[in-house]
């Protein structure tokens, strides 16, 4: 059996995460799988291992703009599949317009399928993305005989959307093992002082639907009540949600908002492992790696109650609805007042995230995939 990858749109982040970690630790001689032929732009390839049973493949379509990529796929893999008689191809990007037909494709975006989300983007060039995103991805997963993917909550919500009659399965995602940290130990907050703040982290770009404005102001609420918490907020931004949080920001006279921007991968278990407690307000996920990396690291989670949030952190998070500012407060509150719930739900969520692993992810998808016929 030859299976192929279609990587021809994945460049960075989370799918380039996934992809290399499914192929580190895949074994396909155990499902009678005897090569996987990759095709991708030359910068991806050199970042995948190297194994006699992998065959990376490249085109000059593929190392210039998107869509020359997109021009490619279309095309020409579908004639490449049955040049090397390919028997299955793997679709991880969640598109693909080929007449190939034996294709399983994985959802990792659930912005497409989630129009009051992606309506929060101001810029119509951004709407107007997600909508084509919607097209294709729907048009790929009808005609999948397989669809992985990574929460309950993402297969009833796009399974329902496109009244999905073909095969599917969850595989979630695995994690960074770096950010394995045993829960601290829970001190009360009258054992913090403006001096030596409780520090509450949130890791996520700021944008439409992350909401970091909403938490920055329960915040400074709770600081007015006098609370010592200040808040780090890490990750990039785009330039009209930064508006947003600046407007709060103006409010800020103690300066507790820290907005500390991209930071290297590499550079996150170290400041996850300086926080006390986690924030994760974000009201549109697929899978939050973001949030189970903050179980792995211990720490205690106050978090939004929208889509598969609640799926992942069952009974171990202090939960709001991250579009209500009282709400928010009203959890961080709760969660610095109550530090019997924090111990509790810090050692809960960490046990659970032990769950999530790549060498899970990368058994479980190959044996999916050599099942496919």
């Amino acid at each position: 059996m030859i299976i192929a990858i279609d990587a021809s749109n994945i460049r960075s982040g989370g799918g380039l995460t996934h992809l290399k970690h499914i192929l580190e630790d895949a074994k396909p001689e155990h499902y009678n799988i005897q090569k996987i032929i990759i095709w991708s732009n030359e910068k991806t390839l050199k970042q995948l291992p190297d194994y006699k049973w992998l065959q990376k493949e490249n085109s000059q379509w593929l190392n210039k703009s998107f869509i020359h990529a997109f021009i490619f796929q279309a095309v020409f893999l579908s004639r490449l599949l049955l040049k090397y008689n390919v028997s299955v191809l793997f679709v991880p990007g969640g598109s693909f317009l080929g007449s190939y037909k034996n294709v399983v494709s994985m959802s990792q975006n659930m912005l497409p399928f989630e129009e009051t989300e992606y309506k929060r983007f101001q810029k119509y060039s951004t709407r107007l993305r997600f909508k084509i995103l919607r097209i294709t991805q729907g048009y790929t997963f009808k005609k999948s005989k397989g669809v992985i993917f990574l929460t309950e909550y993402a297969k009833k919500a796009i399974g329902t959307a496109l009244n999905l009659k073909n095969k599917n399965i969850i595989i979630p995602h695995g994690i960074n093992t770096n950010f394995l940290q045993q829960p601290k130990n829970q001190k009360s907050i009258n054992e913090y002082s403006f001096s030596n703040p409780y520090r509450l982290l949130y890791v996520s770009i700021i944008t439409a639907y992350k909401h970091q404005w909403n938490v920055a102001e329960a915040v400074l609420k709770l600081r007015q009540l006098g609370y010592p918490v200040i808040l780090d907020l890490v990750g990039e931004h785009d330039l009209e949600s930064m508006a947003k949080l600046s407007e709060i920001l103006k409010k800020d006279e103690n300066n507790i908002i820290n907005v500390r921007g991209l930071v290297a991968y590499e550079e996150l278990a170290n400041i996850y492992k300086e926080a006390d407690g986690f924030v994760f307000a974000s009201s549109c996920e697929n899978m939050p790696i973001i949030l189970i990396e903050a179980m792995t690291a211990g720490l205690p989670i106050a978090s939004s109650n929208k889509g598969p949030m609640p799926e992942i952190l069952g009974r171990d998070g202090f939960y709001f609805d991250p579009l209500n500012v009282d709400n928010i407060f009203n959890s961080l509150k709760e969660m610095l007042d109550n530090e019997k719930k924090r111990a509790q739900f810090s050692v809960g969520s960490y046990n659970k995230s032990l769950n999530y692993t790549w060498k899970d992810c990368s058994e479980r998808t190959f044996e999916y995939l050599s099942q496919i016929k």
